[in-house]
Parts: structure tokens; C-alpha cells; sequence
């Protein structure tokens, strides 16, 4: 029975992890973030939401921009890892052996085995709690448009999408799981 707690928590799970990537100077940086998400449309704004300490944070502050990329399930491991150790003392790309080249907007790592790619310049950064929520102004979209149907929704027969559950735990959204379709006649 659902009841009333007085221990904080969210319940923001399962959920898609977007894979934050950063450069400014000689340094880029990729991590995996949970909370974010697109905020309107033309023009198009996506918000991230970081912790002040982290070394993508300095990079996006510093730069002033930032890319959003999203990978299939066979790259969770790219995902957890980014998750999971500092980009200050190690460059993720290269022990990870993550592939990307440069945006062509913003000096920004696009991943190459991404399917869906932003990049951002960063327009607002403002302080909620222990997070900062930064906002950037998408300046180009990146899409694999072979992974996707007419309709603009992903091709669940050649795209597996991973669900973060909390906890390090995964579920892959695939061409098997159930579909439930509810539509207003």
C-alpha cells in the first residue's frame, strides 16, 4: 500500500541515459546522465542536469557547449562506464575506445555509434539543489535515419534501446517487448 515517507528519493526510473560529451582546449569528455531532457522547439532547447564537482561540468561551463548523444543497447557498457569514473583522471575516450569525431557547430565529441546526437550551446546554467540544470540551444541534430521508421519512431527490428533501471542495471527495449497501443477514437 502506498504511503506517505519522510526519507527523500525519486522515482525517476527506468529511463533513457544520454551520453553528455564535452571538450574545451585540449581535454573532451564523455559522461552518462540521467536527468535531462529536450525543452521546446524552434528553436529547439535541451537541458542536462550535473553536479558542480564533475569534470563535465568545468568542460561545459568553460566551452560553453556540450553534445547529447544517445546509443543502442550493445554500447550499455560505454554507458556504465562513462557512468561510473572521472573524466579527471583518465580520458574515457581512449581507455574505453569510444569512436567520435567533431560537431560542426560546437567543438563538441559526437559519438559515432550514436543514433541520435545533439549539439548544444549552452544559453543558461542555473543551481537546483545539489545539481546545476544547464540549458543549450541545439544548433544541430545528428540521426541514423536507417534506424527509424516513417512515423519518426525508432525501428525497434534493428535498434535495441537501453533502459537504465537504477543501480547499474539495465533492460534492453527491443522488437520483443510488449506493446501496449492506446488511442483516442
Amino acid at each position: 500500500m502506498r504511503k506517505p515517507t519522510s526519507s527523500p528519493g525519486w522515482h525517476t526510473y527506468p529511463s533513457m541515459v544520454a551520453m553528455v560529451t564535452s571538450t574545451h582546449k585540449d581535454q573532451s569528455n564523455i559522461m552518462a546522465a540521467g536527468w535531462h531532457t529536450y525543452i521546446g522547439q524552434d528553436p529547439g532547447f535541451y537541458g542536462i542536469s550535473l553536479r558542480k564537482e564533475t569534470h563535465s561540468f568545468n568542460l561545459v561551463k568553460e566551452s560553453g557547449g556540450f553534445g547529447v548523444n544517445f546509443l543502442p543497447a550493445q554500447c550499455s557498457e560505454w554507458i556504465q562506464a562513462a557512468g561510473t569514473t572521472s573524466g579527471s583522471t583518465m580520458d574515457k575516450f581512449k581507455t574505453l575506445h569510444i569512436p567520435y569525431e567533431p560537431g560542426e557547430k560546437v567543438n563538441v565529441p559526437i559519438l559515432l555509434d550514436a543514433y541520435f546526437a545533439y549539439e548544444c550551446k549552452v544559453v543558461d546554467i542555473t543551481t537546483y539543489g545539489d545539481h546545476e540544470w544547464i540549458v543549450g540551444e541545439v544548433l544541430l541534430t545528428y540521426k541514423d535515419d536507417s534506424l527509424f521508421l516513417q512515423n519518426g519512431l525508432p525501428d525497434l527490428t534493428k535498434l535495441q534501446l537501453p533502459t537504465y533501471m537504477g543501480r547499474s542495471e539495465y533492460r534492453i527495449i527491443s522488437d520483443t517487448t510488449d506493446v501496449n497501443i492506446h488511442r483516442l477514437e
